[in-house]
């Protein structure tokens, strides 16, 4: 995980919002999951499905908007456990 990302609670993205390249603050939280507690980057904003995952996978952690919640491919919730290696 990016340790930058976690030590400053918040991640300033670029995304690509109707055509336009827009920056993004995202707010670190953490999300209970039957493995145990993991971050993920939140926005309470609807952006299209092709960009979350993106920038999930530009990012390397789980991104949760109004309309999601995306992964990394190939990543689960397991995978972020606090822990976990």
């Amino acid at each position: 995980m990016n340790k930058k990302i976690i030590k400053q609670g918040f991640a300033d993205i670029r995304l690509r919002v109707s055509g336009m390249i827009q920056k993004h603050r995202f707010e670190l939280k953490k999300e209970k999951s039957a493995f145990g507690d993991y971050y993920m980057l939140c926005l309470d904003r609807i952006i299209m499905a092709a960009e979350a995952l993106r920038v999930a996978n530009e990012v390397g952690f789980p991104l949760k908007v109004q309309n999601g919640l995306f992964f990394p491919a190939g990543k689960t919730p397991k995978d972020f456990v606090a822990g976990e290696k």
